[in-house]
């Protein structure tokens, strides 16, 4: 049939039909125009290149800073979304599509980004009563991911924490962002060079060695997965200093690389000897780096660090099971004792050398490991708590402890644990800080993490004696600055919120509350708030322990410490102790019962 013929029957036969296609072609035709007459953009030669161009900002630019509430909630990690404080003009160009792709950098084939696990698998161990989610995917790690709303998770009236503490967490991010060198690591040697040229935020006095370099480099990594970014997070968010887009994936992704390059085949880190505050701070970076992705590549070094870890242990002097650790592994002392550097007294002396400040880092890199569903022996962290149970005194004429009974503690305690034995306990750690003022409970604190995290009892009657004496010396800062501890107020803060926080079977916050609003108070009035200054965002106001690590341990650890409240689920969960009886009954995964 002819078109014309057609279109003539088609008319006679349903003329409505035929108005209709023909209005459709009329206002098609009118939109090609439109958008065909549009200045096409021009041709791009080479992206990677135009998509690396830092971003250009006005000499006259000032943000307006604008008040906002921001919610966490769930944010699968492949969403791109930017992070800020403020809202920025059009004059900061921002390219939302230059995010490299990692995966034939991090060694992965062909995109793989597949997991251990089924997305609806999880670790079995380490639930509290309010375990978090990321990307969609349940992990027994406490982190959601921060974004605008109204409401908390699962549509509920909202638990975030208040705008004040998230800007903070976002500034100091940024702030170590910007001194993360171009290798992927934190280190003093290289921090100060990184600054921006006229605003050195890094004294010369922490600006050399490299001893620490490994730790802090966790430490930092540990910043950033606390707050739910990974290794595949195309969040961003936009220098406030400096014309230049930071990506959080390829900075948790480039500092994972050098803590990988820099492993040993025993598990350990180097170079040099093992110092053991910076494997256990390497070791907790990747096994949360696993925790929160469940990504192979991440697996095999993580569980090579606990492994490392475990063997690094100290045994008990009593002859049974393990002990705790101390800045040596064990491994080289018994390399000394073979070498004839040790006599068998040293040696005898040395071997059961343990301390409560490593021991307590060494626990929590355990419980790293056992909410990524990493193998655990059960028998390493029972040994870590009979030397904490040790070193914690009790009162004369107490009762028995639980674990020289085997059933529930009756002891009263003073709340106070010892730095390497129980006579140690409430006396002064000395170091090169000394002119700080040393708070005792600080040891405190340290036993109410390692027996929260590694025995989930509320019922403990230490814990609350702890707590009394910890609000008992809340965070302040004298007009000195001698009494800022951000290692104390870290612990302190972790301790607290799981023993009566807000997500705790205890009710009332009675210790919490207050000891949140001082610490609150302290680290936001330390913080640099410097407009277009390289300080901004740090905390450089040195504590009594900086003496190591500088302005990039103070920040990492602060905001460590302002991730509190969403870093980890309460280990008094109901959860937890259904799971753990499961375990103690042959249940399988997380801690080995061995």
């Amino acid at each position: 049939m002819q078109p014309v013929q057609f279109l003539r029957q088609a008319w006679q036969r349903s003329p409505w039909v035929v108005i209709s296609v023909g209005v459709h072609v009329i206002a098609g035709g009118i939109l090609a125009l439109h958008v065909v007459g549009r200045d096409a953009p021009p041709p791009v030669d080479n992206p990677m290149q135009i998509a690396s161009t830092p971003p250009k900002l006005r000499a006259d630019f000032e943000p307006p800073i604008i008040e906002e509430q921001i919610v966490r909630t769930v944010q699968p990690r492949t969403d791109e979304v930017e992070l800020v404080t403020r809202d920025l003009p059009a004059d900061l160009i921002i390219d939302p599509n230059a995010v490299r792709d990692w995966t034939e950098e991090a060694g992965l084939e062909d995109g793989d980004t597949t997991s251990d696990e089924p997305p609806e698998m999880s670790s079995s161990i380490g639930a509290g009563n309010r375990g978090g989610f990321r990307a969609q995917r349940p992990t027994d790690f406490g982190v959601t991911r921060p974004s605008r709303g109204t409401s908390g998770p699962g549509g509920g009236p909202s638990t975030a924490p208040p705008s004040r503490e998230e800007r903070a967490v976002l500034e100091g991010l940024r702030w170590l962002a910007r001194h993360q060198s171009p290798d992927g690591s934190w280190n003093t040697a290289g921090a100060r060079e990184l600054c921006v040229p006229g605003s050195s935020c890094v004294p010369e006095e922490h600006a050399a060695g490299g001893a620490y370099d490994t730790g802090l480099t966790g430490l930092a990594l540990l910043a950033y997965l606390g707050a739910g970014y990974a290794h595949d997070s195309r969040a961003f968010f936009a220098d406030t200093v400096v014309p230049r887009k930071h990506v959080t994936g390829e900075i948790v992704k480039r500092g994972l690389k050098w803590l990988v390059e820099q492993q040993r085949e025993d598990g350990s880190f180097g170079p040099g000897r093992t110092y053991m505050y910076n494997h256990a701070l390497a070791s907790m970076a990747l096994c949360e780096a696993y925790g929160l992705t469940r990504e192979r590549q991440w697996r095999e070094p993580a569980q090579r660090s606990i492994d490392f870890l475990v063997a690094a242990q100290r045994p008990n002097p009593n002859g049974a099971g393990a002990w705790g650790w101390r800045y040596a592994a064990r491994q080289e002392i018994e390399l000394r004792k073979e070498a004839g550097e040790l006599t068998d007294a040293e040696y005898a002396q040395q071997v059961h050398d343990a301390d409560t400040s490593v021991t307590t880092w060494c626990v929590m890199a355990l419980k790293s490991a056992d909410l990524a569903g990493l193998n655990v022996p059960r028998a390493s962290l029972d040994g870590a708590l009979a030397f904490i149970r040790w070193v914690t005194p009790r009162e004369r004429s107490s009762g028995p402890a639980g674990n020289s009974t085997g059933g529930g503690d009756t002891a009263r305690y003073p709340g106070t644990v010892g730095y390497i034995d129980p006579n140690t306990a409430g006396e002064k750690v000395s170091g090169p800080g000394d002119h700080f003022q040393y708070h005792s409970a600080v040891m405190s604190a340290l036993g109410i993490c390692a027996r929260a995290f590694g025995e989930h009892d509320a019922s403990d009657p230490f814990l609350e004696s702890a707590a009394k004496l910890l609000v008992k010396d809340l965070p302040e800062v004298s007009a000195d600055k001698l009494s800022v501890d951000y290692y104390y107020w870290y612990y302190g803060s972790l301790a607290l919120n799981q023993f009566d926080g807000p997500d705790s079977p205890r009710k009332g916050q009675r210790y919490w509350k207050p000891w949140n609003e001082a610490m609150t108070r302290a680290l936001l009035s330390l913080q640099d708030a410097t407009e277009k200054s390289c300080a901004k965002g740090g905390w450089l106001v040195p504590d009594r322990w900086c003496h190591a690590g500088g302005p990039i341990y103070a920040t990492a650890t602060n905001v460590l410490t302002l991730e509190v409240y969403y870093r980890y689920a309460n280990a008094f969960g109901a959860e937890r102790d259904a799971k753990n009886r499961a375990k103690a009954k042959g249940g399988d995964g997380g801690i080995e019962a061995k």
